[in-house]
């Protein structure tokens, strides 16, 4: 393909910002943030800061993680959103709230130790489990069954897919948890 001919597609997939009639004419995008890009364009924006930036409560964004150590938890505390608090070990969270959690292998997730899922207020809607390891079926299938009662969705993932569902999930005001089995190489 030679550049002129690629430069012609190019030109007829690109289209200006929509226009918004309420807004008499001003483009759509002028009222959220823009971001920047690896190659530094600049186009587009950031809706999951956005979304976060408005909420009434700082909300959990996972940042980051260490197979060895744990997880950089933000919106921890009040006074610092943007600081991110290294959690060590396994970590239960909600859309307002992280806690450490007590299991230390897949043979410890079960129903009971993840009771804080089934009574949290507001009810959870959408639970992820992220761990690295293979749930046994028997057991993911106990939690999945007891969790369909209670009208709760269960997905089990890794690690980093749990950690990015969730934020994008929170950021969209979802009832969402999410629990991150760091499993301790001891056991």
């Amino acid at each position: 393909m030679n550049s002129r001919l690629a430069f012609a597609a190019a030109k007829t997939l690109w289209r200006k910002p929509q226009l918004c009639n309420h807004h008499r004419g001003t483009p759509l995008t002028t009222s959220l943030r823009p971001f920047s890009t690896i190659d530094g364009i600049g186009r587009g924006t950031d809706l999951l800061a956005d979304s976060l930036a408005f909420s009434d409560r700082p909300k959990i964004v996972f940042d980051g993680y260490s197979e060895e150590t744990g997880f950089d938890v933000m919106g921890m505390c009040d006074t610092a959103i943007d600081t991110a608090i290294h959690m060590n070990g396994s970590v239960l969270a909600f859309p307002h709230a992280c806690y450490m959690w007590k299991p230390r292998n897949l043979k410890e997730v079960t129903v009971e130790s993840l009771a804080a899922v089934t009574v949290h207020d507001p009810p959870v809607e959408l639970f992820f489990l992220g761990c690295a390891g293979v749930i046994p079926p028997r057991a993911l299938n106990k939690i999945k069954k007891d969790f369909k009662k209670r009208g709760i969705i269960v997905e089990k993932t890794d690690l980093t897919n749990a950690m990015a569902t969730f934020n994008i999930l929170n950021g969209e005001d979802r009832r969402v948890a999410v629990a991150l089995l760091l499993e301790d190489a001891a056991s």
